[in-house]
């Protein structure tokens, strides 16, 4: 993680639009600039006051994100597996048995793209089964099978913490993976569109529960392109 202490924070910019004003904080650091709009000016001039403690207590920031490094405690404490579980588990009870199969799907692929290391006791379909159909079940998890606990207790100690999120290259690398089939093609335009959708949710629960401060996915068109390497490791949805 590459920090450095060249910072400089400006006034807060307002823009009077059409339809609503906004209040966007702008900072510098190591001569990257950086943007956050806010709906209200007490938001933004809240977000700005931090930086400026930040600043003022000798507090290094992170180059790849902009922010304090105070910032990444509670996403680097929280592996993303973890979080995932979690997030399963309160969206299980609003959701169909369709909508349930499709974020267990994305979410084994996401996990997978987020694993430190390859497994080496444990065949990458066994890992993505054990993801899918326990893991990421509300209902099935307290009755999985002792291969399957073996399995996702690996996947625990192994998964990369939530700050993964928070590196633009990493971002770029689960997306890549995600966008792709097993066999290494790209993977059909409404799945990707749907994988985004889930995930976009998840990141909108993450900052509600204020682990992370900004959703990582960029907007617009996506912007990453589908390797056509076969991997069935680290390529995409089941």
């Amino acid at each position: 993680m590459e920090t450095t202490y060249d910072v400089k924070i400006y006034k807060i910019l307002t823009y009077k639009g059409a339809r609503k004003t906004t209040y966007t904080v702008r900072w510098v650091v190591a001569g990257k600039r950086w943007r956050e709009p806010f709906n209200t000016v007490a938001l933004a001039g809240g977000f700005r006051s931090e930086l400026i403690r930040a600043t003022g207590k000798g507090e290094a920031f992170v180059v790849a994100t902009g922010l304090p490094v105070s910032h990444r405690s509670k996403s680097a404490a929280m592996s993303w597996y973890k979080f995932a579980v979690e997030y399963v588990d309160a969206r299980w009870p609003q959701l169909g048995g369709n909508s349930r199969k499709n974020i267990a799907k994305t979410m084994t692929a996401t996990t997978v793209a987020l694993l430190r290391a390859k497994p080496t006791q444990f065949a990458p379909a066994a890992v993505r089964t054990a993801l899918r159909e326990w893991a990421f079940n509300t209902n099935r998890r307290p009755d999985a099978p002792r291969d399957v606990v073996a399995i996702l207790k690996w996947v625990e100690r192994n998964s990369l913490p939530v700050s993964a999120w928070e590196d633009p290259e990493k971002v770029d690398q689960v997306l890549q993976a995600i966008d792709t089939r097993l066999d290494g093609k790209q993977a059909a335009a409404w799945s990707r569109k749907r994988n985004r959708r889930i995930l976009n949710v998840a990141m909108k629960y993450a900052i509600r529960r204020r682990i992370l401060r900004a959703n990582p996915l960029p907007k617009g068109k996506e912007s990453t392109a589908a390797t056509k390497t076969t991997n069935p490791w680290t390529s995409g949805p089941c």
